[in-house]
């Protein structure tokens, strides 16, 4: 009879990962499910439950069993229960990869090179993308064929405005990785690599139009110049590469020439463009045509009071003050926003599925207590994470846990749903690549 090694089985599904979240929310949401519940196998038939005492797992189970209290509460019972219920898994998950799959110094280097390859793709398809501009269908094909949804938005391969996001919040832990692999190279210019790495990424995270998402790039890499004395010099280069970079994309961008701002407003699909193309009816004319799309991140802070974001977050405030402590419950917050007492707060905006910002919806959807939980266990994975030893003697991807964290956890940016399938296999992956980098450091184990 042939023996399954559960552990193997696993890692395997692990190293699937890097793309399925590319694919789209269910494989991803399959392969976290499956690797939680080989975890918990694993733990049965091994008798294996030395991980509960992890400081941080408890933590997380406190969390759990009070996320399922207060969606007993909530205005939405059934959506606030299953929700708190299965969200378990995403917890089991990140558990499962630092003390079981990625234990081993050899697995942790494979999927690494996984996540580089993965990023590298996403990287390049939207750069891709980005140069094939079609005036009447938008930025595309990129390599598998795909237009942006958004006709002045870049999507990459996730057909969704979303490669911003991901190439931010992986690709510290992406660039640290070469980093660290060069450093075998003989060639001095080695060191120097990190130049036109940073330059391009950021060069494309700024051209995906997501402004969040270069900007807690940008947060990283200040971290990073307080961290290094070894990259300062380098990272200093950096800075007028990456600002001539996006002044050539106003300045030649082929989407930008062909376009007319006509309005240029703060709210919700403020901003409106003309574009002259070819006539449905008679291709040798040109018809005009008018796209609204978001506004410009310049307009949304001189007039942020106006913006899509600063009334959802008057509205789920408000909406707070009347659900204090235990909140309206997960994934509740559209239902609430379109209840009679509140729907006449929106004006310029709609009722979204989710508040925006991970803190606000902490607060909101469970309560003040709900957030002091997330808060706790935030403060915990960043003691976890935080250096204490002579930074020159730290090898360079052990930087990348703490720089991650703040990246994806920044307080005063808009964010995805936390709550949502799609960003919490996003963001637990990463987030559990990052806590099995750091045990391998608690550990002195030598990476390889």
């Amino acid at each position: 009879m042939v023996k399954i090694n559960l552990e193997n089985v696993a890692f395997v599904l692990t190293l699937l990962l890097p793309f399925a979240i590319i694919i789209g929310q269910a494989p991803s949401d399959i392969l976290v499910s499956s690797i939680s519940i080989l975890f918990l196998i694993n733990s049965l038939v091994y008798k294996d439950w030395s991980w509960i005492k992890i400081k941080w797992v408890k933590i997380i189970f406190f969390i759990w069993f009070y996320l399922i209290f207060a969606s007993l509460l909530s205005l939405d019972k059934s959506i606030g229960i299953s929700h708190s219920i299965l969200f378990l898994r995403f917890f089991l998950f990140a558990i499962a990869l630092q003390y079981w799959v990625l234990s081993k110094p050899k697995y942790l280097k494979i999927l690494l090179y996984f996540l580089t390859i993965g990023f590298t793709f996403v990287l390049f398809d939207t750069l891709i993308q980005f140069l094939n501009f079609d005036s009447i269908k938008g930025y595309g094909p990129d390599l598998l064929g795909f237009y942006s949804n958004d006709h002045f938005r870049l999507t990459g391969p996730f057909r969704s405005n979303i490669p911003g996001a991901y190439l931010s919040k992986y690709f510290y832990v992406v660039l640290f990785f070469i980093l660290f692999q060069t450093k075998k190279l003989k060639l001095k210019i080695k060191e120097w690599l990190i130049v036109p790495i940073l330059s391009i990424v950021f060069f494309i995270v700024f051209a995906t139009g997501e402004a969040m998402s270069f900007a807690s790039m940008g947060l990283g890499l200040i971290i990073f110049f307080f961290l290094t004395k070894k990259y300062k010099t380098k990272l200093l280069f950096c800075i007028p590469i990456i600002s001539i970079m996006i002044l050539l994309i106003f300045k030649y961008n082929p989407a930008w020439q062909e376009i007319k701002i006509l309005e240029n407003n703060a709210w919700h699909n403020g901003t409106v463009y003309e574009i002259e193309i070819p006539c449905e009816n008679n291709e040798s004319q040109k018809c005009k045509k008018t796209f609204k799309t978001q506004p410009f991140f310049t307009e949304v802070l001189r007039n942020f009071s106006q913006t899509a974001y600063a009334e959802t977050y008057r509205q789920s405030i408000i909406i707070w003050k009347d659900y204090p402590l235990t909140g309206i419950g997960i994934k509740n917050y559209t239902k609430a926003c379109k209840l009679d007492e509140y729907k006449k707060n929106i004006k310029h905006f709609f009722c979204t599925t989710h508040p925006h910002n991970f803190y606000i919806q902490w607060l909101l959807e469970t309560g003040i207590l709900g957030l002091i939980g997330f808060l706790i266990l935030l403060t915990t994975w960043f003691k976890y994470f935080l250096i204490r030893k002579k930074r020159d003697n730290i090898k360079v991807l052990f930087f990348s846990p703490i720089i991650t964290l703040c990246v994806i956890f920044w307080p005063f940016m808009s964010t995805g749903s936390f709550f949502s399938n799609r960003n919490a296999s996003m963001n637990w992956f990463i987030i559990a690549v990052c806590l099995s980098i750091n045990s391998l450091r608690k550990k002195k184990i030598n990476f390889f």
